[in-house]
């Protein structure tokens, strides 16, 4: 309870992704699955790119201007590098931190800067074939990306290269582009913020209180994400987008009423040590003795060693024999 009212804080700072990086919580396992707030680590990563990139931006439009393009590029590749290199030897932070995710939100700042200096080529066998081929790279990526696959990594220039090939050779007119534009991807596109934001938390819940695996709960739970999606679009996202409706002041009244709300309900949560008392007694004598951690030796924690980071060991000096403990992350108390 504390740590769901820590992502919730994390969140509206937009540093959630460094909150889940230092709690160790792998994106997609198992033990992320029952976490209704981490998928927010994305939100976080794409707000300090805005936070950042504008800044960087001006510096490199003021004293670089003329090499502005080969700047992004250059910032592209050291970023997936550094991405590459740090999943294999420290996957969780870089799955989670700015550096390593930033030449995926680049490539698109990319493409944009490229159409403002030379505008969009227009070759109709081009037009034709490479979006198709983008969709072909992104649907491979879906069906043969792991959890075993590095990740962000140089396996993750295929769908990111697809996308690019989408947006940049999609014109109106175009086969794909018809496709692209039917109401149904069109209605799916418009709510799909919102569908990001309800899904996580919807399917987190669900797993640990009423999600039984059966087909009709899985279909409960899909209609349930795309109808709380549908109406957030209508009821939140449209009037606060409508300036006749709703004004500048009105909206910050709103937004930092509600900041106040949360700060004020989840501090009280995490003082009051995450209401322990609202559970059986025997388990509040065990927390009270238990302490609740994650492993850790020279700045790392265990669970996260691969490469030349080794192992943790501990009483390597003992004279009694070595006691090895095989177990999944209960074994941390």
């Amino acid at each position: 309870f504390i740590n769901f009212s820590k992502s919730i804080l994390y969140s509206i700072g937009f540093t959630s992704n460094l909150f889940f990086w230092r709690e160790g919580l792998q994106y997609g396992a198992e033990t992320g699955l029952s976490i209704p707030f981490l998928h927010t680590w994305s939100l976080s990563v794409e707000e300090q790119f805005y936070i950042f990139f504008p800044i960087a931006l001006i510096l490199c439009i003021k004293f670089f201007k003329q090499y502005l393009l080969i700047i992004m590029f250059a910032g592209i590749l050291i970023s997936l590098q550094l991405a590459d290199w740090g999943s294999r030897n420290h996957p969780t932070i870089t799955f989670y931190i700015l550096p390593t995710r930033m030449w995926e939100l680049l490539a698109g700042s990319f493409l944009a800067k490229l159409e403002l200096n030379y505008g969009r080529t227009n070759y109709k066998i081009l037009n034709h074939t490479l979006p198709t081929l983008g969709l072909l790279l992104i649907i491979h990526s879906i069906v043969f990306f792991d959890e075993n696959t590095f990740h962000p990594s140089f396996y993750t220039v295929l769908p990111i290269i697809g996308t690019m090939l989408i947006i940049w050779f999609s014109n109106v007119g175009e086969f794909f582009n018809k496709i692209a534009s039917s109401k149904i991807f069109v209605g799916l596109g418009l709510i799909s913020y919102s569908l990001y934001l309800w899904h996580y938390p919807i399917f987190a819940f669900a797993k640990i209180h009423i999600f039984q695996g059966s087909i009709q709960s899985k279909i409960f739970i899909g209609v349930l994400v795309i109808g709380l999606s549908i109406i957030s679009y209508f009821l939140i996202e449209k009037p606060f987008r409508n300036r006749k409706k709703t004004s500048l002041k009105s909206f910050i009244i709103f937004i930092f009423s509600i900041l106040i709300l949360l700060i004020l309900i989840n501090s009280l949560i995490i003082k009051n040590k995450g209401f322990v008392k609202r559970i059986p007694e025997i388990l509040q004598e065990n927390i009270k003795n238990s302490q609740y951690r994650a492993i850790n030796q020279n700045g790392l924690h265990c669970h996260d060693r691969i490469g030349d980071a080794g192992f943790c060991t501990f009483n390597d000096q003992a004279k009694n024999g070595d006691i090895y403990l095989l177990g999944d992350s209960t074994s941390d108390s």
